[in-house]
């Protein structure tokens, strides 16, 4: 029964971390997110239209 406890005490905690993890990797290409990709996918795109 202790056991189900630090289950249910840990266990969001470490949903919250994958998450929080997740929100920084590309799906598209797997890769670690910059805080700065949006700008160069930006870049990207408008020399793209040219």
């Amino acid at each position: 029964m202790n056991l189900l406890w630090v289950f249910a005490a840990v266990a969001p905690l470490a949903l919250a971390s994958l998450i929080a993890f997740a929100a920084h990797i590309d799906p598209l290409s797997g890769h670690w997110r910059t805080p700065d990709a949006k700008r160069h996918e930006d870049a990207a795109a408008s020399a793209s239209d040219i």
